[in-house]
Order: C-alpha cells, then structure tokens, then sequence
C-alpha cells in the first residue's frame, strides 16, 4: 500500500523490464557487408575463412596454409586440424555462447567437395561469405541464421565444430 501511495503522490511511473535481455558479444566483428561486398577485389579475393576470421589476406585462404599443415581432404578430420594449425581454438561448450576474448566461427563440410565457415557477429546472429560471393546473413532458404547447426546449409551436410578466432594471434593464407 505505500508503494503504490508513493508511486501516486510522487508520480512515479513504472517501466516495464526488458525480458529477457541478450548481451551483445562485445568481442565479435561488426556485421559490415558493405565493407566485404565491394564488387572488386576485397569481394573476389576473399573467401569465407577470411571472412569467419575477419582477416583479409586478398589470397582465398586455406586453413592450414600459412602454418605449412593445409588439410590434406574435404572431412572435419582434417579442416578442423589445420585450422587449429592457424591458431583457431577448438570450442567444447554445448551451449553457444560468446567467448570472453575472440568471436566464434563454425566449421562445416560438404564431404570430399568443400568446406565452409560461419562467424557469429556481436548481435549474436550468424552470417557467411559463400567463396567469392557477397556476405550475407541468410542461409539457403532464404531465413535469417540464427544457429548454424539448424541453418539450412544446403549440401554442407556435416557440422565439424565451432571454434573461436583470437583477434591478433591468428595466421592465415
């Protein structure tokens, strides 16, 4: 009864709580695509594990390459190795969740044609470079990524892992 006699008097208004509350992943790249699609060679020269790493080397790195152990076939037995190679760091929490230094990529295969990589942005929502192509946030359906494991991925059938990307420590080519 005071509280509600002193909210009147005072005038006193409530506000309703924002529930619940993501946190942005402060360590996370921006979601920029006009910065990756310029259409010239910023675009054309990078691929997605520049993009997931958010480091252009203007190359179409490999994971593995700049280390001298690139992967020597298209499994997650042997693309996860030679990212970690490049100083990825392997990622066991079951729950996704932001690291509290780097920004989470995720690593996926279309068993012996190609590999591909996602990269969670500070908002929390996924987003990919497809080779030479734009960036984009959409997955092969057209829907927003919101978790890769549920994404529809087209052809890139197996989830190898995620991993997080040290800003500064990693070496790609």
């Amino acid at each position: 009864e005071i509280r509600r006699y002193r909210r009147l008097v005072e005038g006193y208004k409530y506000k309703k709580p924002k529930w619940p509350r993501k946190r942005r992943c402060l360590c996370a790249p921006l979601y920029e695509p006009a910065w990756w699609n310029d259409g010239g060679q910023r675009q054309y020269n990078n691929n997605c594990y520049n993009y997931a790493t958010n480091y252009r080397s203007d190359t179409f790195a490999q994971p593995g390459r700049a280390s001298g152990g690139q992967y020597s076939s298209l499994t997650c037995a042997s693309v996860r190795p030679a990212a970690e190679l490049d100083e990825l760091i392997r990622y066991t929490k079951k729950r996704i969740s932001c690291p509290k230094n780097g920004h989470l990529v995720a690593l996926v295969v279309a068993p012996n044609w190609d590999f591909h990589w996602y990269r969670m942005g500070s908002n929390r929502k996924w987003t990919h470079k497809p080779g030479g192509t734009p960036v984009t946030h959409l997955d092969n359906s057209g829907n927003a990524i919101s978790d890769p494991r549920t994404a529809d991925r087209g052809p890139y059938t197996q989830f190898c892992g995620f991993m997080i990307v040290m800003h500064g420590h990693i070496k790609i080519n």
